[in-house]
């Protein structure tokens, strides 16, 4: 696995793939996306992968002439809101407050390569949540991940009180922008200003302290335990184990479950991988158990899916299959657990 080396503001594959799926549901052509992103499928699932800034200017601009629009980006972040535990800054729903939330979703899209790019700011005139990266850093991403905390802001609020008044840009306006939501929503767009001091996204008055009806200690707490077991502190950067369990995490409701899709990904033969796996302790097999086994308690904890639904997002192809799966995990079906995440977290 050689990782290109990434100068500048560090994007995680992972969020660049999410932005590429969002480019094809709007119905682009994933060959022209790829060209224009310089990178194959399989190195945009790769964990360990990292690209400039950039790249996502370019996956837009190859979007906006697939799709004959010149605006894409409201549309692409809407497609990004994270719908499941495969998706990176879905737990961030569950935290208690507002601006909790929102400032766990961006540190989730691991960008910037670590470092904090936002932050929360108070204010008697509303409250502002504010980019905090002083390089220059390509309007097409902020934009991008701006309309996600715009999206996700507003299912987190369902409709029980306003969110954004405002957004302030400190580049000039993008040739064809058209704000968030983008035009044509039923929703009305919200003010955007350009050429100010700073970026922030500027908020009605106390809507960051405001409570958030899905909170849900049981999984904020089960989630980190999830993230501790293959923490960045206890195996090193190229470590497989880690890097497999990643990868099988982010993909259980895609595609490239396969160890020889995992193979591809990280550039060696499908022997090899399996091979270097068993070396570390774990089998491919058992790490995606595994994977399967700690996100399935977090959609049991959460507990508004049904068998099939959970059953999809594991990446099961039918009910009977992850039926056969959970019997053997606890000894029973999940019929009797459903609708009871205590009974999973023992």
């Amino acid at each position: 696995m050689d990782y290109p080396a990434s100068t500048g503001f560090k994007i995680s594959a992972q969020f660049l793939y999410r932005a590429y799926l969002g480019c094809h549901a709007l119905e682009a052509r994933k060959p022209r996306l790829l060209s224009a992103l310089r990178c194959s499928e399989s190195e945009l699932r790769d964990p360990g992968y990292q690209l400039g800034d950039d790249s996502i200017a370019r996956l837009c601009a190859a979007a906006q002439e697939e799709l004959n629009r010149a605006d894409v980006h409201c549309a692409i972040s809407e497609q990004m809101v994270p719908r499941g535990f495969s998706d990176l800054g879905y737990s961030a729903f569950f935290q208690p407050s507002f601006g909790d939330a929102l400032v766990q979703l961006v540190a989730e899209q691991q960008l910037g390569g670590g470092r904090p790019i936002v932050r929360l700011m108070p204010l008697s005139s509303g409250d502002r949540l504010v980019w905090n990266y002083d390089e220059p850093v390509s309007p097409d991403l902020v934009h991008i991940l701006l309309g996600l905390v715009y999206h996700c802001g507003e299912r987190l609020a369902e409709g029980r009180f306003k969110t954004v008044k405002a957004a302030h840009f400190a580049h000039p306006r993008p040739e064809g922008f058209r704000g968030f939501p983008e035009a044509g929503s039923e929703t009305p767009a919200i003010a955007c200003h350009f050429n100010g001091p700073s970026t922030y996204l500027e908020y009605h008055h106390r809507v960051m302290s405001r409570p958030i009806e899905s909170y849900n200690p049981a999984i904020l707490k089960a989630a980190r335990q999830q993230e501790a077991f293959f923490s960045r502190n206890r195996f090193e950067r190229q470590n497989l184990a880690k890097l497999t369990y990643e990868y099988l995490l982010y993909l259980l409701d895609k595609s490239g479950l396969s160890l020889d899709a995992a193979a591809v990904t990280f550039g060696m033969a499908e022997r090899t991988l399996r091979r270097k796996l068993v070396a570390e302790g774990l089998s491919y097999r058992q790490l995606l158990e595994q994977v399967r086994r700690d996100t399935c308690q977090l959609y049991f904890l959460e507990g508004t899916r049904n068998l099939s639904e959970i059953s999809a997002k594991l990446g099961y192809s039918e009910l009977s299959a992850f039926t056969r799966a959970y019997t053997c995990w606890y000894g029973h079906p999940p019929s009797r657990d459903s609708g009871n995440g205590v009974a999973l977290a023992a």
